[in-house]
């Protein structure tokens, strides 16, 4: 079963890196978010979050601020109708590697997908995990 910290990590990274993948599709809109993740073997969780109208006009500005620890870069990118698959590699603040996959159901849901690789105390983990984002309404 992955760590908590090799699942967080995973979790912060492919939102992070999905970012860039959803600039692309302008139909997303702004207000409250609820994502959902998910791992075989581990307890999902919920977040929300409110991506602000300025967040959503510039999803790949926001993606670079990201966080100042982080190495993570995004490559290999392929179309498919309404999916986006990209490989990422970090290796701060940990060794992360990934394939991760996009898909933007409607403006007001898209999901996200990734088998990884990561090394998590000098440990090395591998795992999948999926993360469901849908629109609740407006930012409160």
């Amino acid at each position: 079963m992955p760590s908590r910290t090799a699942r967080s990590s995973a979790a912060l990274a492919a939102l992070c890196l999905a970012l860039p993948a959803l600039a692309q599709t302008p139909d997303i809109r702004p207000g409250l978010w609820e994502f959902t993740m998910s791992a075989p073997g581990a307890q999902g969780f919920r977040q929300k979050v409110c991506f602000t109208p300025a967040m959503v006009q510039d999803m790949k500005a926001l993606a670079a601020k990201g966080d100042p620890q982080s190495d993570c870069r995004a490559s290999n990118e392929k179309v498919s109708g309404k999916s986006r698959s990209f490989d990422v590699s970090c290796t701060r603040p940990q060794k992360y590697d990934a394939r991760v996959t996009v898909t933007v159901d409607s403006p007001e849901s898209f999901s996200m997908s990734q088998e990884y690789t990561a090394d998590a105390g000098g440990k090395k983990e591998k795992g999948s995990m999926t993360m469901a984002y849908r629109r609740l309404g407006e930012c409160k």
